[in-house]
């Protein structure tokens, strides 16, 4: 079984060394790092070029496009392997993470998408641990993919069958909005998602992170009510809900191809909005479906 840990780095070299690290050090056979150097401009590349020439990982260097694209670049610049690991440039992971992932994945049917993924050790810059858990667990179906991620997407390890539907998503020509969360919405309709419950690496968090743990103060939920409202999260599971249609409704069940074109264009008329309510409340419970709801109300899902 060989395993590529796909990493997308941008002016990471404070953490980088410690992170690079904790891969080499994973217990599994047959680990191949590739890294894309997302336009960094300390010394990043100067690290990287000192572990390539350990022949501990390959790398090069790329124009700044942001994580979502620089990982969209990984995805298309990989050989082939079986099984496939997002990776961020300031966690550590634990020795086993690999192993207990892959693991897990050889137990699915190879022939279908399958993704890994599971909760993490929220830890400060010096990696004291803040929390020992961070996920907030929903059904991992295709309904809840839809409405947001289930896990931070460097807990994600996935199939080949999995990479192969990857690859044919066109991000250049469609957009995207999250290269994990597609990955993890794929899995889970044409596929399966595993859940870990229990953490495998250290989630650091410090004043440079792209993407961080969610906080519980009032403040931060305002924060997201606001991004929700008017900020960058307005509309991003519509306009995410269409990519995935233009791309792959033709191939969808046809509960999820309704749900789907749905939630794509419930803004066109009053009938559609009234139809995904409905769906809503049936496919999507808990907080994430009465979000749903209340934000469809507004026209900002």
């Amino acid at each position: 079984m060989k395993t590529i840990v796909l990493l997308s780095a941008c002016n990471g070299g404070k953490y980088l060394r410690e992170q690079l690290d904790s891969l080499i050090a994973q217990t599994v056979e047959n680990v191949e790092i590739l890294v894309r150097d997302d336009g960094s401009t300390d010394d990043t590349r100067m690290i990287l070029a000192e572990y390539a020439e350990r022949g501990a990982l390959r790398w090069y260097a790329g124009e700044n496009l942001g994580p979502a694209r620089s990982f969209w670049r990984l995805l298309q610049d990989a050989e082939e392997a079986d099984t496939y690991a997002f990776c961020d440039q300031d966690d550590v992971w634990d020795a086993d993470k690999l192993e207990i992932a892959v693991s897990a994945l050889a137990r699915l049917d190879a022939s279908k998408p399958a993704l890994y993924c599971g909760d993490v050790r929220v830890t400060d810059a010096k990696l004291h641990v803040l929390a020992e858990r961070m996920v907030r667990p929903a059904p991992a179906d295709y309904p809840h993919a839809l409405l947001r991620n289930l896990a931070p997407g460097c807990t994600y390890v996935f199939n080949r069958a999995a990479m192969e539907l990857l690859r044919r998503f066109d991000a250049e020509r469609l957009g995207i909005e999250l290269h994990d969360w597609t990955a993890y919405q794929l899995a889970a309709c044409f596929g399966s998602v595993v859940y870990d419950p229990t953490p495998h690496m250290r989630y650091r968090q410090h004043g440079d992170n792209a993407i961080g743990a969610h906080r519980t103060t009032v403040g931060a939920w305002l924060e997201k009510t606001i991004s929700f409202w008017s900020g960058p999260m307005k509309n991003s599971r519509s306009r995410q809900a269409l990519r995935l249609e233009q791309a792959f409704g033709e191939e969808m069940r046809a509960e999820d191809r309704e749900l789907t074109a749905l939630l794509a264009h419930y803004r066109e008329d009053r009938r559609t909005k009234q139809k995904l309510l409905r769906m809503l409340r049936c496919r999507a419970d808990g907080m994430d479906g009465r979000l749903a709801r209340l934000l469809v109300l507004c026209d900002r899902l």
